[in-house]
């Protein structure tokens, strides 16, 4: 009984789609995050622009929008802070901020078959 069992393992294992080799894709690319939502002071825009919670989600996206699997391996230049202000009199004095020309370093699993 324990022979056809370890017999049964075996076969089973062998036939389990043993694990293939796969190696990272990698590629470098430079994007923008999105303006910050609404007008505000300079100083808070761009302290919303910067926050590290902002940066990372946007950064994440910027990988993941070259397609399925793409993600981030590694901020390469962080960029620089770009205020526009808002148009109209009643936003005068108001500013929405980005951050400009992230460079990133972007990675997906590939198989070797490719």
């Amino acid at each position: 009984m324990k022979l056809k069992i370890i017999g049964l393992l075996a076969v089973l294992t062998f036939f389990s789609g043993a694990t293939q080799a796969a190696e990272w894709r990698y590629k470098v690319i430079t994007g923008d995050t999105k303006d910050t939502p609404g007008c505000k002071d300079k100083a808070k825009a761009e302290a919303l622009a910067g926050g590290e919670y902002r940066f990372n989600k946007y950064t994440r996206i910027l990988c993941q929008a070259m397609g399925y699997g793409w993600g981030r391996d590694e901020v390469l230049d962080k960029g620089k802070i770009v205020c526009d202000e808002c148009e109209g009199d009643y936003y005068k004095g108001k500013y929405s901020c980005h951050v400009a020309n992230i460079k990133l370093k972007c990675k997906q699993m590939t198989s070797s078959d490719d």
